[in-house]
């Protein structure tokens, strides 16, 4: 049976979207280490304008870089219970709030004024490997265990660690603008 199949009935755009991330745990594993490495290259490229944002009401690099390391860290709490088949899952955050077209991060996912990359360093590090150890248990998911995302619905591990590497690319491109 192949990813699109498993989707279930109804599944969004946004959902099918994230099978360009990988089809098979070892796709996806990799696509996901791809991203992070790639990320993490193009951070020093940004340290001369790190606390600048490139137009007004943007995010400087540094944000952005916070930013990621926090949706990362949930992305990896999340991945790790329905991995682990946690009896109970913690409330889902809820919908998430659009605002003038745009989807905007909830509130905790914010990031702070601009923290130094070698302040985030550790951080980012422990949570590269986090996501990419937890990868290497995607054979192993049972995908009818779902948790709701803010603007996907209910999606699986694989699709959570997918949601990650598009998560990453996507603001990756915002730091080499």
């Amino acid at each position: 049976m192949t990813r699109q199949q498993e989707q279930p009935t109804g599944a969004s755009t946004g959902t099918r979207m994230l099978t360009a991330f990988g089809d098979t745990p070892d796709q996806i594993s990799a696509e996901l280490r791809k991203a992070l490495e790639r990320f993490q290259v193009a951070v020093p490229e940004c340290q001369s304008h790190w606390l600048t944002p490139p137009a007004p009401g943007r995010w400087s690099p540094a944000q952005v870089t916070e930013h990621v390391l926090l949706v990362n860290e949930v992305v990896a709490g999340i991945a790790a219970q329905l991995l682990a088949q946690t009896p109970r899952l913690p409330p889902p955050s809820g919908p998430g709030r659009v605002i003038g077209g745009k989807r905007v991060s909830p509130e905790r996912l914010e990031p702070g004024p601009g923290t130094a990359w070698t302040d985030l360093t550790g951080r980012w590090q422990a949570a590269c490997e986090r996501l990419t150890g937890l990868s290497a248990h995607l054979h192993e998911a049972d995908l009818s265990r779902r948790y709701a995302h803010p603007f996907l619905g209910e999606i699986d591990a694989h699709d959570w660690l997918r949601m990650a590497t598009f998560h990453t690319r996507h603001h990756r491109r915002q730091l080499e603008e």
